[in-house]
């Protein structure tokens, strides 16, 4: 009898696209999880090597003289042992190159900083006072809903909207139903259109902030922070300069867009050529080690 390849299911890089689920509200910053993914393979496949040694000299030493073992079908499953270590190893680069990926994206996100954006979202941000929001009303429509309400999920204003067809810009300046100025945070938007049948249709609203911070989730996803609010960068549809009023970029669409904005400040420009140097040295490193050339 063979001593068997055993190796672990997670050592084969062809397993490894399917990662296992991060604790939920657990952060992992970019690259974290793939990284992880071949570090775990390698001392899995260590193990495995281990145990392999062990069980084909027990095999060697109580094997029939008469009958020896056959070596080639030990020395073939040496051989794959060899080609899996390989191709962990042809992994951990790419790796390092899809970091480097996830860098340049955060350095392209540094230019929204202090931009007004715009993008379909339920959440609603009121920053100093004021929030900002567009919908779509749709033909036939006699009577628009705008419905705000608070974290808590309590209705706290209902605002009768424009219902004629067409795209239509709306301000709402935080007070309540009562007059009351709110305080600045995150808040939920509903939209629905009645139309003349009767019949509710939702509209989606695309809300508009300035961003404070930028981020990734635990999907290395890039984020865009209008205060509490988080916007995927994929759903920005557009992209103004900050009290200015005019846009500095946009796509049309349904909110599957895409902009990029161009750095206000000397700031954002230094950090992003210092993350754009990053980027370009992981991504040399990773090919030295693929090709044993360097890149220029």
């Amino acid at each position: 009898m063979v001593a068997t390849l055993a190796y672990a299911a997670n050592a084969n890089p062809a397993t490894q696209q399917t990662s296992t689920a991060s604790t939920a509200g657990t952060y992992q910053g970019a690259g974290t999880t793939v990284a992880s993914q071949s570090a775990t393979s390698q001392t899995q496949l260590a193990g495995n090597f281990d145990t392999f040694l062990k069980l084909l000299t027990a095999q060697l030493q109580h094997q029939d003289p008469l009958s020896p073992m056959d070596t080639s079908q030990f020395t073939n499953q040496l051989v794959q042992y060899s080609a899996v270590e390989q191709q962990i190893n042809i992994n951990a680069n790419l790796e390092k190159m899809l970091a480097g990926q996830n860098s340049g994206q955060m350095a392209s996100a540094v230019g929204y900083l202090g931009q007004e954006v715009q993008g379909v979202s339920t959440s609603l941000p009121l920053q100093s006072g004021n929030s900002g929001f567009a919908y779509t009303t749709p033909a036939n429509t006699a009577k628009v809903s705008i419905v705000i309400s608070d974290q808590s999920g309590s209705v706290v204003k209902t605002i009768a909207g424009d219902a004629t067809a067409g795209t239509h810009q709306a301000t709402w300046n935080g007070t309540d139903s009562y007059g009351t100025q709110l305080k600045d945070g995150t808040y939920s938007i509903n939209i629905s259109g009645t139309g003349s049948d009767g019949t509710q249709t939702p509209i989606d609203a695309a809300v508009s902030g300035i961003v404070t911070s930028v981020g990734m989730d635990s999907s290395n996803n890039v984020q865009l922070y209008m205060g509490g609010v988080n916007l995927p960068l994929a759903k920005v549809i557009e992209v103004q300069l900050a009290g200015s009023g005019s846009s500095s970029s946009s796509s049309s669409g349904s909110g599957s867009g895409t902009s990029t904005a161009t750095p206000g400040t000397p700031a954002a420009a230094n950090a992003i050529s210092a993350i754009n140097n990053t980027v370009n040295n992981a991504v040399n490193n990773a090919v030295t080690g693929l090709t044993g050339t360097t890149t220029n």
